[in-house]
């Protein structure tokens, strides 16, 4: 489609009180003169009705405009607010067409001209779509703040630091005369960009869980309380639970929310040596969790003394981020935390399924193993944005390297392609225009 188009598409649901149509581009305000009989002023909303060319009313409606460059997109904008109803949107967007000056818009393109026409950088862009999918509080609060501009801020702090590092090398490898060299600070100061670069995006990956979710296995013995965990977690009856061990001999999966982290609760067959055919296969799929976890719950049982299969499963936990929860806390204890307030050397939570003492610390205790403080880093979730800066870590490493051994040439190719790689994550220096449709594809008709 050509920026220079005029389009229309819806920008809420149908089947509701209300819906907003969204026109923009260069005919915005004649597209809306040509099917709206209010006044049309910028930034007034006006009452009028929407008819058809015998004058025919659709509908009654509120109609707003934007004049350039005062609008989302920073174009000429309008919104026209309607009822609701299917026929009128279906009506209406027949209409706009007709009038053969604007046509739908594609998937993402009021979002994407706003980046175009310099109202939000691309990581600004992409945080539109995240605070569309935000699926719990931790999520929308990280999309608000990538939002605002808290991220640009700091890749850009980090794409001026590489950029003048690259000018210099440059500099260096331009002057013939022999006078022009590095600064004595240039290899501290490529290591400490190396040192932050990785270290956002190390954050990232661990903060990966804002955008995409956590899954959390429920590990333990048969009989410890995984089933009943798992409903008072889900505040429902999902999982059958009885007496009997071994009732759980597959994997079951649920979507929750842990103090605002969204998660997967993945609730697992009993790790024991397993009596048939079902049974093994239910263990074997069990430690596929385990090895995939993002973090693993193991529960034991605090009113009975450990068992062999609780010292087995102990055994596979190492180099896993673990939290014990001692199950069963109405009973009399026979396992409890040490004074440090761990089991075995991992955070420990006593809970009960039963009353209900625990759950709350144990979801705001599995909530901070998942997630970096918010007031000590930026936070950064988009796995485009981490691959980028992780990659970046890499290319400034390798060029300090090249450099000790006196490849000045392929340290300062390294150093350019850092550059490229950080000005991806904020759209800087012309990205290309592949990168800006794979960004916009994910987005939404009408946003």
């Amino acid at each position: 489609m050509n920026n220079n188009d005029t389009v229309f598409a819806l920008s809420t649901p149908v089947g509701g009180a209300i819906t907003v149509m969204r026109i923009t581009g260069p005919g915005a305000r004649e597209v809306l003169s040509a099917v709206f009989s209010g006044k049309i002023a910028h930034r007034r909303v006006s009452f009028g009705r929407i008819t058809d060319p015998n004058g025919d009313t659709v509908d009654a409606v509120n109609a707003v405009f934007f004049e350039a460059p005062h609008s989302y997109t920073g174009e000429d904008m309008a919104e026209i607010y309607c009822h609701g109803s299917y026929a009128v949107a279906a009506r209406l967007s027949e209409l706009l067409s007709d009038t053969g000056l604007a046509v739908p818009a594609e998937a993402g393109e009021f979002t994407r001209r706003a980046y175009l026409n310099g109202k939000l950088d691309l990581a600004e862009a992409e945080a539109v779509m995240d605070l569309i999918s935000a699926s719990a509080e931790r999520s929308r609060r990280a999309a608000v703040s990538q939002l605002s501009g808290r991220l640009s801020a700091v890749v850009s702090s980090l794409y001026e630091r590489v950029k003048l590092l690259t000018a210099e090398l440059a500099n260096a490898m331009d002057d013939d005369t022999g006078e022009v060299g590095l600064s004595a600070d240039f290899p501290l100061r490529a290591k400490e960009l190396f040192k932050d670069l990785t270290a956002l995006s190390e954050s990232g990956m661990r903060s990966r869980v804002l955008r995409e979710g956590a899954r959390i296995a429920l590990i333990g013995s048969p009989n410890v309380g995984k089933s009943s965990l798992l409903n008072a977690l889900l505040m429902r009856e999902r999982a059958i639970v009885t007496p009997i061990p071994g009732t759980t001999r597959d994997t079951l999966e649920e979507s929750v929310s842990l103090d605002g982290v969204p998660a997967t609760l993945i609730d697992t067959a009993g790790l024991r040596e397993p009596s048939d055919e079902v049974e093994r296969i239910g263990v074997g799929r069990t430690l596929a969790e385990l090895d995939g976890a993002d973090l693993v719950i193991w529960l034991v049982d605090g009113s009975r003394e450990t068992s062999p299969d609780d010292e087995e499963i102990f055994s596979r936990l190492g180099g896993r981020r673990v939290l014990a929860a001692i199950t069963k806390s109405d009973l009399d204890a026979v396992v409890l935390p040490d004074e440090g307030g761990r089991f075995r050397g991992f955070p420990a939570v006593r809970t009960s399924s039963v009353s209900g003492d625990g759950l709350e610390l144990l979801k705001k205790t599995a909530a901070a193993m998942l997630l970096p403080d918010e007031a000590e880093e930026p936070i950064i979730t988009n796995s485009r944005h981490i691959s980028a800066l992780s990659g970046a870590a890499d290319r400034v490493s390798a060029s300090s390297d090249l450099l000790k051994r006196g490849d000045t040439d392929a340290a300062y190719f390294e150093l350019r392609e850092a550059m490229g790689l950080i000005a991806s994550v904020i759209g800087a220096d012309d990205p290309q225009e592949e990168l800006i449709d794979s960004v916009f594809s994910n987005f939404c008709i009408g946003k």
